[in-house]
């Protein structure tokens, strides 16, 4: 099956829908892709200013936001790709937070999501990225490492009640 990924326009907003609800009760990550009661085009309006820094509060870097879709234009999983990093980001998230509805997660969905995000990261144009993951998936831990991740440090997430390890990978 062949992914890709799309900016998040009007023409996906039924769609989004529909993947928001087959999250059912879990919380849906990335977090800046749960509406959280406000309207699609309130949230299309959002990305666009983050991205662009239109409106930046304080403390917050701009980021890039991604529709992870098939064939089909069913939307699989969403991507955010953070340009900086603050201190807590840095230990904490990583630049690229991504989710995946549960009827999908699959290490090769996941490996697909994870590459075509590095290519953005390469576009954006970071040399170098964190990337922060939990030590119980094993599989994308491993991942990071095949691809050249080089493990930092491990340290118990208090906030998610997880472990979670941290990489550096050098962007080529």
């Amino acid at each position: 099956m062949q992914f890709r990924l799309v900016k998040p326009t009007i023409f996906y907003k039924k769609k989004y829908y529909e993947y928001l609800k087959q999250w059912g009760s879990e919380t849906i990550t990335p977090v800046v892709s749960d509406l959280r009661g406000r309207r699609f085009e309130t949230l299309l309006k959002e990305l666009y200013e983050l991205e662009h820094e239109v409106t930046l509060p304080k403390g917050y870097f701009p980021d890039s936001n991604y529709l992870f879709i098939n064939e089909q234009d069913e939307i699989i999983g969403f991507v955010n790709i953070r340009h900086y990093l603050s201190k807590m980001l840095l230990n904490v998230r990583g630049n690229i937070s991504y989710g995946i509805k549960p009827s999908h997660r699959t290490a090769e969905v996941t490996k697909e999501l994870l590459e075509l995000a590095l290519i953005e990261v390469k576009d954006i144009g970071i040399k170098r990225i964190k990337f922060v993951c939990n030590k119980a998936d094993n599989g994308v831990c491993d991942y990071i490492i095949s691809i050249g991740g080089s493990f930092e440090s491990e340290d118990y997430n208090e906030v998610d009640r997880h472990y979670i390890q941290r990489y550096w990978i050098n962007i080529e």
